[in-house]
């Protein structure tokens, strides 16, 4: 009987795919879980270069972490981020499946391990709040977001 259903198994996962644990949480992380990121930015962070001092700050922290970056972001804007993560020989991977969103609210770049670390908070505004006021003070009209994005992230 068990090998029925391994065999069941394997042709689902043949047909279908392997079952994604979380697919909605790996899509919001850019292909990990929450409980492994330490840095969440969102596409209009990665592009404003006043956020690379706490990037650097956070990968020194952690340099056995990797960085995954949202293909949907122009190369020029995701560039010093390759370049500072193989500066401070961290791994870093780019992802550019359709699944991963293009909005500036949309997550563009994470620094994650490889296990669960459970770290609080993980958003750079929250994370970093020194660094935010160094950025406009229109960065916090809410304007910029929509109801439905309230909707999801509150």
């Amino acid at each position: 009987m068990a090998e029925k259903s391994q065999m069941e198994q394997h042709l689902q996962n043949s047909v279908y795919g392997t079952p994604k644990i979380n697919p909605d949480e790996q899509r919001h992380y850019l292909g990990t879980f929450r409980e492994r990121v330490s840095l969440a930015m969102t596409i209009s962070e990665v592009t404003d270069r006043k956020n690379l001092d706490a990037f650097i700050t956070e990968i020194s922290a952690h340099p056995d972490f990797q960085v995954i970056l949202n293909g949907h972001i122009d190369q020029t804007d995701l560039g010093p981020y390759m370049k500072l993560a193989s500066q401070h020989n961290l791994k870093f991977t780019i992802k550019q499946d359709e699944i991963y969103g293009v909005n500036d609210t949309d997550l563009g770049l994470v620094v994650a391990s490889d296990h669960a670390i459970n770290e609080n908070p993980i958003l750079l505004a929250k994370k970093y709040p020194a660094n935010r006021d160094l950025t406009t003070t229109n960065a916090k009209t809410p304007a910029k977001t929509s109801w439905l994005d309230k909707l999801l992230h509150h």
